[in-house]
């Protein structure tokens, strides 16, 4: 995992969400985060898998700054009901809080 990406875990775990993160470099959703959740089973279907986005969890990362990738993060955010979102945020994880 990068050293960024480490980062934020620890921060995240900190603040009581566990999750997996990812910085986007490059591509339509650069300089994003892609954050997910799993429960720890594998069991093959992804609505197990995953955690499920609730209203809690959404109110936590906009408490903790974090934004949606077009403005504010809603019910709707997470995919299809699971814990799978793309946010924008906390950019002194990165080498020099570098954003490009």
């Amino acid at each position: 995992m990068l050293t960024e990406n480490k980062k934020m875990q620890e921060f995240l775990r900190v603040n009581g969400i566990d999750a997996i993160p990812k910085y986007i470099k490059t591509g339509s959703l650069k300089r994003s985060w892609r954050l997910y959740g799993k429960t720890g089973t594998k069991t093959g279907d992804i609505m197990q898998d995953y955690q499920r986005w609730t209203p809690e969890l959404c109110e936590k990362l906009t408490d903790l700054g974090f934004t949606g990738f077009h403005g504010a993060l809603g019910k709707f955010s997470g995919n299809g009901g699971l814990f799978s979102v793309f946010v924008r945020g906390h950019f002194e994880f990165l080498k020099g809080g570098d954003t490009k």
